[in-house]
This record gives C-alpha cells, sequence and structure tokens, in this order.
C-alpha cells in the first residue's frame, strides 16, 4: 500500500482511524501517568479513609473525605485503592501509588471515545448529512472521536485523578445515548432499553450534571429518529419514563450530602448572576477547542456580580445564548440536527452554569462531553467542503497529541502544575496558596510563606489563605505567626454563611492547636482533641494529637497511631511512628512494629536506630550493635546511633 492509498483505505476501515487515535491518546498522556495525586485528589483520596474498604460498599461511597460524595467514583476510587495494595504487596510498589489511578483514568477515555464513536455513528447513519460525499457516518465519526480524543482541553479531566467523576458521569451518558440507539434499531429493543436505564441511573451517581440526560435522549430521539414529538411519546413514551425515574437517585444522592455543597446557599439572585457570567465563559471554552492555549488547573476567574453597573455588558452575550436556545427550541421541527445540537450543548453545560452553580467560575473539564459536539460539527462540515478531510484530520490529531503531551507535562508535579496556574491566573489567591504549599514540603521556607501571604493580601476575607499561610509558618518553625495566621482565619471563617462548615474551618483549628502545643501552651492539646472529635476520620488530625500527647500519654499516642496505621497497614511511616511510640511502654512489642517498619521501608536510618535503642532496652547488646552498624551504613555519623554504638563497644572491652 502507498502513501497515496492510505486515507482511501483508512476511510474504509474506521475502526482503524480510531485505533489509531487511541494510541495518539495514550501517547499524549504518557507523560502524567507517573504524576502526584494533587488537589482535591488528597482530601478525597490520599487522606481519605473510608476509600481503603471496599466492604461495606456504602463507606467508600458516601464516608469520608471533604467534597460532596459521588457514590460510583468513589466506588472506584476505594477499588483502586485495593488493587494498589495487591500490587504493592506482590511488586513492592508504594501503597497509594498513583499510576493505576491514572491508568484507570486513561481506560475510561478511551472507552468514552469508543462509545461517542458508536453515538456518532448511528446518529449519521439516521440522518445522514447530504454535502458529505463519499466518507461513510463511521468514518466520520472514527474522525470526530479522534480529535476529541487528543484535545488538550481534555486533559485536566483525565489527568486531575478527582475529576474522574467527570469521565465516568461522559461515560454513563454516552452509554445511555449508544443504548437507547440500538434499543431503536432492534427487533429485540427490552435488553437495550434496560442498559440505557441502568447506565443513565448510575450516571445519576456520579454526578449532577446528568440529570439532564434524559432532557437530551427525548431531544436526540425528536432530532433523529422521530418527526414530531407525538411520535416520540406514542412509539417509546414508556422507554422515556423509564430514564426519567432515574432522577430520584440523584436527588438521593444530593440530599444525602447536602451539607458538603457550600454552592447551596446560593439565593435566586446569585444563580442568575453566576448564569450571567458563563456566556463569556462558554465563548472562552469554544476558543480553546480552536485554540488551545492557556490550559490551567486553575484559572482564578472572578464572578462579575455589578450586572446593574460596569457589569451590565454580561447581559449581551447572556440575552444572546438565550435567543440561540430559543432559536433551537422553534427550529426542531425544521433543522433537527442543528437545533439538537445547540440544545444539547447548552443543556450539558447548563446545570453547572446555572442550575446549580459552583464556586469556580471558570473549569475546564465541565467541557468534556459537551467538546463531542461542536467537534462533530465542524468534521461534519468540513466533509462538505473538501475531499482532504482525512489529511486534514490527521495532521490536527498529531498537533493536538503533540499539544496534549506538552499540556501533560505539568501534571507530573504539584509544584509545576501550581507554579503553572499561579502564571496563568494571574495569581489567584488559590492558586498562591496551593504554590506555596508545594514550596512548603520541598522547605523552600521563605518562598512558601511569601506565596502564601501573597494569597492572603488577593483575598483577605477567605480564611483558606490562611490556612495555608499557618501550614507554611508552621512548616517553618515560626508557631506565634502561625497562630495569629490561624485566629485570623477563624475569625472570618466564624463570619461565613449558616447550614454549611468549611472544611478549612477544622483545619485552623488543628493547625492552631498545633502551633500551640509547640509554645508549650496546655491549649493546644485541647484545641488538637477538638479536631479530632471533630472530625473523627482525619488522619492529620490523629497524627498531629498523638505527637501533642506522646510525651505526657504515650499509650494514648500509641492508640491514635494504631488507628492511622489500620487506615495504612502498609505504609512505613506510619507502622514506624507506631513502634517509636510502643517502643516507651511495650518494648517487646516494638520489636516486632520496627521490624515491620525496616521491611517496608529497608532504607528508613531512623527505624534501625530506634530498633537498636529497644534492643537497648531489652539488655540485647549484639541485637543492638547490629541494628546501630545498620544505621550508620545508611547514614554515617548518625549521632544517637554513634554515640550508643560507641558505649556499647566500651561495655565490651
Amino acid at each position: 500500500m502507498t502513501a497515496s492509498d492510505m486515507p482511501a483505505w483508512l476511510a474504509r476501515h474506521p475502526r482503524m482511524i480510531l485505533a489509531i487515535a487511541a494510541v495518539a491518546a495514550i501517547t499524549a498522556y504518557a507523560p502524567s501517568l507517573r504524576g502526584p495525586f494533587l488537589f482535591d485528589d488528597l482530601s478525597e483520596i490520599v487522606d481519605n479513609p473510608a476509600i481503603r474498604t471496599l466492604l461495606p460498599p456504602w463507606r467508600p461511597m458516601f464516608e469520608g473525605g471533604e467534597l460532596p460524595h459521588r457514590p460510583i467514583p468513589y466506588l472506584s476510587f476505594a477499588a483502586n485503592h485495593a488493587f494498589g495494595r495487591v500490587l504493592a504487596a506482590v511488586v513492592g510498589t508504594a501503597p497509594l501509588d498513583p499510576l493505576p489511578f491514572h491508568l484507570v483514568n486513561v481506560a475510561i477515555h478511551l472507552l468514552n471515545g469508543w462509545l461517542l464513536y458508536h453515538v456518532v455513528s448511528m446518529l449519521l447513519a439516521r440522518r445522514r448529512p447530504d454535502h458529505i460525499g463519499s466518507l461513510s457516518p463511521s468514518t466520520l465519526a472514527a474522525i470526530a472521536a479522534a480529535l476529541w480524543l487528543v484535545h488538550p482541553l481534555q486533559s485536566q479531566a483525565v489527568s486531575y485523578l478527582y475529576q474522574r467523576i467527570e469521565l465516568l458521569a461522559a461515560c454513563s451518558a454516552l452509554a445511555t445515548a449508544a443504548a437507547f440507539l440500538k434499543a431503536a434499531a432492534s427487533p429485540r429493543p427490552l435488553p437495550w432499553v434496560a442498559a440505557a436505564v441502568l447506565a443513565c441511573g448510575l450516571g445519576m451517581a456520579c454526578k449532577e450534571w446528568v440529570v439532564v440526560v434524559p432532557i437530551v435522549i427525548l431531544l436526540l430521539d425528536r432530532a433523529f429518529l422521530a418527526a414530531s414529538f407525538r411520535e416520540v411519546i406514542a412509539r417509546r413514551g414508556g422507554w422515556h419514563l423509564a430514564l426519567f425515574a432515574t432522577w430520584p437517585i440523584l436527588f438521593t444522592v444530593v440530599a444525602l450530602e447536602r451539607h458538603r455543597y457550600p454552592e447551596a446557599g446560593f439565593s435566586p439572585w446569585q444563580s442568575l448572576v453566576y448564569a450571567a457570567n458563563q456566556p463569556v465563559v462558554i465563548l472562552w471554552y469554544l476558543s480553546r477547542l480552536v485554540i488551545p492555549v492557556g490550559l490551567s488547573i486553575d484559572h482564578g476567574a472572578v464572578l462579575r456580580q455589578d450586572l446593574l453597573g460596569r457589569d451590565a455588558w454580561l447581559l449581551l452575550p447572556a440575552v444572546g445564548t438565550l435567543a440561540l436556545a430559543g432559536w433551537a427550541v422553534v427550529a426542531l421541527p425544521r433543522r433537527p440536527a442543528v437545533a439538537f445540537s445547540i440544545l444539547a450543548f447548552l443543556l450539558l453545560l447548563a446545570p453547572t452554569s446555572s442550575i446549580l452553580p459552583v464556586q469556580d467560575v471558570c473549569v475546564e473539564h465541565r467541557m468534556y462531553l459537551a467538546a463531542a459536539i461542536p467537534i462533530t460539527a465542524v468534521v461534519v462540515a468540513v466533509a462538505g467542503h473538501t475531499k482532504l478531510l482525512l489529511p486534514i484530520a490527521a495532521m490536527a490529531v498529531v498537533v493536538l497529541a503533540t499539544v496534549s503531551a506538552a499540556r501533560n507535562t505539568v501534571y507530573r508535579s504539584p509544584l509545576a502544575a501550581w507554579h503553572d496556574a499561579v502564571v496563568k491566573s494571574g495569581g489567584s489567591s488559590r492558586s498562591l496558596s496551593r504554590y506555596g504549599t508545594e514550596l512548603s514540603k520541598l522547605d523552600r521556607h521563605d518562598d512558601a510563606i511569601a506565596a502564601c501571604a501573597a494569597a492572603v493580601e488577593r483575598n483577605p476575607v477567605n480564611p483558606v489563605p490562611y490556612a495555608a499561610l499557618a501550614a507554611a509558618l508552621l512548616n517553618a518553625d515560626e508557631p506565634e505567626r502561625a497562630a495569629a495566621a490561624c485566629r485570623t482565619g477563624l475569625t472570618i471563617a466564624g463570619d461565613g454563611q449558616a447550614g454549611f462548615r468549611d472544611p478549612v474551618i477544622d483545619r485552623l483549628g488543628m493547625y492552631l492547636g498545633l502551633a500551640l502545643d509547640r509554645l508549650g501552651d496546655p491549649r493546644g492539646e485541647t484545641l488538637l482533641r477538638a479536631a479530632v472529635e471533630q472530625v473523627p476520620e482525619s488522619l492529620p488530625a490523629k497524627e498531629h494529637l498523638a505527637r501533642a500527647v506522646v510525651r505526657t500519654d504515650p499509650e494514648a499516642a500509641a492508640v491514635l497511631w494504631s488507628q492511622i496505621a489500620a487506615a495504612s497497614p502498609n505504609d512505613p511511616y506510619v507502622v514506624f511512628n507506631l513502634g517509636s511510640v510502643v517502643a516507651r511502654f511495650d518494648p517487646a512489642a516494638a520489636i516486632d512494629l520496627l521490624g515491620r517498619a525496616i521491611d517496608l521501608d529497608p532504607s528508613n536510618p531512623d527505624a534501625h536506630n530506634n530498633l537498636g535503642n529497644t534492643f537497648l532496652t531489652l539488655g540485647r547488646h549484639a541485637d543492638a550493635m547490629e541494628a546501630y552498624r545498620r544505621c550508620l551504613e545508611l547514614s554515617p555519623g548518625h549521632p544517637q546511633a554513634t554515640t550508643n554504638l560507641e558505649l556499647l563497644g566500651s561495655e565490651n572491652h
């Protein structure tokens, strides 16, 4: 086969186009596969003890974490965690390795591309445009799916692990549409209808915007399968009723999680203001489909609220969007495909744009599924004006995959991701706070404090940057300044909206307790106990309390470390600390714990040193000397091991 024959051959084998696109997508996401957990991954996956068990399943689905739970994605996190534990036992990887989480996200993304291909090919086969020439509906669908799979705008939904909720919600929506279309074409439709209802029901337990899926399927039926809504109801009214009957699943989940939604307190006016901001944001999304630059994990977009004053210009695109939606409703009988595309696109964005607005004004992952509609529309339009669609699409896939790969390098480290966000957001308060937190983890204390202080300056009425500043000051061993930051943040948090307790308030109380404890103030231990009582599943709160009480009550500290170890049984850091505390009152039991910590991490010199100390307490001098020698091999000059080994040597002589 010559190069000139390739386009014609690919046109006859659309699934090969899809396979090539899958390889391109895997290549594009390869740079992020070793990326760590970041942002909401930390509270919802890393520090969430509920996902560390699969049984009973409702525990990971509805307990732990700080954000509103989406039951099916959280259950998938628990399954990922369980697989990671098995992998750690077999090949010695970290107990909570992010790689399996990344691989699952990429796999779901590829599955979504395959589902999109089937949905688009079935729709185009039902209502084939007159102008697409010799290209088959399947070929056009494969091209659209290929471009969608590799587009850089999708990177946040795939590489930011917590956004698996977006991937699974899209998967449910696409599976619902595919099964519905299969049912409409099948002589035995009921199994496919059942599959559509099951997919839709699962989607309701994935993310709130799936509430519009039954409406989108109803419009799809009218636009591509029926000549009127009367025909839709007469032929498939029961099917649609079954899809709408999945709504109570979502309503129940939202009701159970209502205390976790800060947006639940939005007034009708706030929702209207938010909706008025969104048409401009949607135009920004569409512009990034054309030229994918300026992508960021946090845009720091500010909600413009003066609609009756300097921000009145926002009403123009808002009115234009409403007019476009109105035209689409009226044009549905005459231009069904175009009208459906407009309505479906706006509906997919509506829940987070106006019906259930969230605090972020601009978030790229919202466009994950919605992007498929303009991409498909462009592919169909271009097919009618050129015979070079396949070569053009091939070049576009290469370019987009290359840009995606470059974008995904940012996800290799949280520091890189947040530095990128600081630059692109113009230094938003949140991006500065997160950037400062990452600098603090690297012991770049001056830079961390400066970044967090800048975050406070940018948004002095928000308690979140005060918590980040307090944490950075504590890491820099400046407890007095940390306590002052905590007190200011707590004062601001106390003035927040009623009915919702921001988790940051608990962190501020915990940090204040830690700061006071370091200053020798007995109120510190009281505050740390209160933090544990407030959030009993918070592992960081338990760790801080354990460190505070170890001097006065080592057995109580051991109980706390045991609870942490129950959630992280193979974490060498946790087992080491548990063994070190137990050694204070039960050296014999500590021998086994410290030995296990060494098995989990043989390179920790302090574990060998503490094991030597424990042997020494039990009078096992030969074992103690061996442990000290091993410590010194790993850390030459280790002060305690050096001193104790010299003392043991002099005793033997």
